[in-house]
This record gives C-alpha cells, sequence and structure tokens, in this order.
C-alpha cells in the first residue's frame, strides 16, 4: 500500500459527518461546477461538504500518476480542467511545461494557518501549489527494548553497538539523501567530492548492516522476528508497523530529514477560476485536514483531530520537527543515475 492509499484509507475510516455545518456556512454560493484531477479516491471524502457549501458540482476526474494527470491535461485543452492534484516535485514539471498557474495565495483564507515551512514560495517568489497531505522520508525506526534506549541520530545508529542488526531499504535516492545528511551536506545537488564522501560514508556503513529489504512490510517482518533492530523507515511505514502490534520508536535524525507533500494546482486557463481557488482553500480548511491520515499541514487542525487518531499519527513528534525538514524535489536524471551507482556499489558488501 502506497502513501496515497493509505491516506485514502485512513480518512475514509476517521470521516465521520463532514458536511456544511453552522462553522462552515458559506458567505455565498458559487454554485456551476468544477472539474478536477486527482489521484485515486484521496480526496473524494472532503468533497461532499465542499459542494454543499458553495452549490458547485465536483466533476473528479481519476489518473494513475502525475504523468498520467499532465496528459490529460494537454489532451482535453485549454479551458477544461480546474484543479489538479500533483506529488513533489511535479508541479515544477507541470510549471514549467505551462500546464498549472501560480496560485495568489491572498485568495486563499486558510493558507495563513499553514505551518511555516508549507507557506514558503518557489525560489521564484511563486506559489504554484499548497499542502493538502505530507509525510517525513529519511527516518529511523527502533526497538527500544533490543538498542537499550533511544537512538537519535546517524551517528548513533552506526556507532558499532548494533553491527549486524541494522536493516537499510532498497531505494537509491532514498540511501543518498540519507547519507548526505549523514555525511552532514545539505540536501539537494552533489559535485564529485561530495560523492566520494557519500560512496566512502556508504561503504563504511554497509558491513554494520545485516540485510536489505524491498519494502516496508519486510521490514516489519525483520523488526518483529528480532533480525534487525534498527531499520531505514518514514513515517508512513513506522505506523504500518506499529499497527501491526511492534513495540517500535521512531527517530527523526539529527543530521536531517526530508519530507514528501502533494497538493492542488490551478490549471492553466481554469473555466471556474472562483470554484478553483474556493476548491482549494477548503482541502487546506482545518475541518478537512483534521481527516488526513498524514499529520495536518494546516495548524488549527491539531485541536479539531480525534485524539486518537492523533496519537497514531504522531503529530506531536511530526510537529515537533517540522522546523528542521527540508523538501523533496527533483533533483535531475544525472543525479538519480549517481545515487544508483553509488547504491548498487554499496548494496554488493551485504548481498
Amino acid at each position: 500500500m502506497n502513501r496515497r492509499q493509505m491516506l485514502a484509507a485512513t480518512a475514509a475510516a476517521v470521516t465521520i459527518g463532514l458536511t456544511a455545518s453552522a462553522s462552515w456556512a458559506a458567505d455565498k454560493k458559487i454554485g456551476g461546477e468544477i472539474n478536477v484531477l486527482s489521484w485515486g479516491n484521496y480526496i473524494d471524502f472532503a468533497l461532499p461538504a465542499f459542494e454543499e457549501k458553495y452549490g458547485t458540482k465536483v466533476n473528479i476526474d481519476y489518473y494513475a500518476d502525475e504523468k498520467e494527470a499532465m496528459n490529460k491535461i494537454r489532451a482535453a485543452g485549454p479551458g477544461t480542467y480546474d484543479v489538479v492534484f500533483l506529488g513533489v516535485g511535479y508541479e515544477e514539471v507541470a510549471r514549467k511545461q505551462q500546464l498549472i498557474d501560480a496560485l495568489d495565495v491572498s485568495k486563499l483564507e486558510n493558507f495563513k494557518d499553514m505551518y511555516a515551512p508549507f507557506q514558503k514560495p518557489k525560489a521564484d517568489g511563486t506559489h504554484v501549489h499548497v499542502t493538502y497531505s505530507w509525510g517525513a522520508n529519511g527516518l529511523i525506526a527502533y526497538d527500544p527494548a533490543k538498542t537499550g534506549g533511544p537512538i537519535k541520530s546517524w551517528k548513533d545508529v552506526y556507532s558499532g553497538k548494533f553491527k549486524g542488526r541494522i536493516g537499510k531499504i532498497d531505494k537509491a535516492n532514498e540511501q543518498a539523501y540519507r547519507t548526505v545528511f549523514q555525511a552532514g551536506f545539505e540536501y539537494g545537488e552533489l559535485n564529485d567530492e561530495q560523492w566520494q564522501t557519500i560512496a566512502k560514508t556508504l561503504e563504511t556503513d554497509m558491513p554494520h548492516v545485516r540485510t536489505v529489504y524491498q519494502h516496508y512490510d519486510e521490514m516489519a517482518q525483520l523488526l518483529a522476528a528480532g533480525e534487525i533492530w534498527i531499520a531505514d523507515t518514514d513515517d508512513g511505514g513506522f505506523r504500518q508497523a506499529r499497527a501491526k502490534g511492534l513495540n517500535i520508536e521512531l527517530a527523526y535524525p539529527e543530521e536531517g530529514f526530508i519530507a514528501w507533500y502533494d497538493g492542488p494546482c490551478l490549471v492553466s486557463q481554469a473555466p471556474h477560476p472562483e470554484a478553483a481557488y474556493a476548491l482549494i482553500d477548503h482541502m487546506i480548511s482545518p475541518e478537512v485536514q483534521a481527516q488526513l491520515g498524514y499529520a495536518p499541514a494546516n495548524q488549527k487542525a491539531v485541536a479539531l483531530m480525534d485524539p486518537a487518531l492523533k496519537a497514531s499519527l504522531g503529530v506531536d513528534q511530526a510537529e515537533a520537527n517540522l522546523s528542521r525538514v527540508q523538501f523533496q524535489r527533483s533533483l535531475g536524471a544525472a543525479y538519480e543515475a549517481k545515487a544508483t551507482e553509488v547504491w548498487q556499489k554499496a548494496k554488493a558488501q551485504v548481498q
């Protein structure tokens, strides 16, 4: 199950009468319709309240991945779609291809309540999306009963105390940025000397590693069996493992971590711009954000969350570490090729 499937399932499970109540009373009805492109059903739970509030019918079209979404926009032509939900990095691609427009965030009443990192514009000063959902990656899962105490950093992981009890995920890009932080570099493009340091650091780390796993279900199995005590994870993988009854803890490494995000964008030449802005604002409202299967991007949502959901999502821990986040972005084909080369060589040490 990928992160969007988990989000959709969690949102569906916890939605309890998300309707246009008195607190959501609309100042005015917009009417008409709006045409939206989204993945799966991960926003569907929030649409009835929007339709009731604004008297606007949502016509939703689904896509399998962001490349299909952008192809649908191109094939339909200008003036067809209003809003498209895109994952991390794809909003930049869509903007370069003139498929989406910059957003006027002054038209979004709820934008001011987003956590500060989610209010930051792009390097050119524009906003081309708002964050609907997000999650942290490059994290550490560990069994405190086995480690004898908390793990706080990659320095702790590779201290030598846990040799042969560490698991790593088989994802080249993720291993690259984990090691970037471990080596004391900033997340982003790397020069040749920095790549050499990354390769050397991995070469030093890998003798401590017991196994390399393909997915987080396998991670959970290895932790449950006691084969590994410490593992690479993201927040979603950790929650899946905890849901299976594992008594494990989560660490946001002191050296740094990154986060992904998904969010709505305004399609170029949107035929219903007023409704488009209303929908975007609706999706980042506290009421909708409180229902998500991930920590909210709107800080006012926290007070509205079901306590059990809030605890299961680790919202307090995520909130405490949010000021340190660096957001994932596309670093290009050359970076991905080099990351694959370096990781494949390192991985061979435990195969």
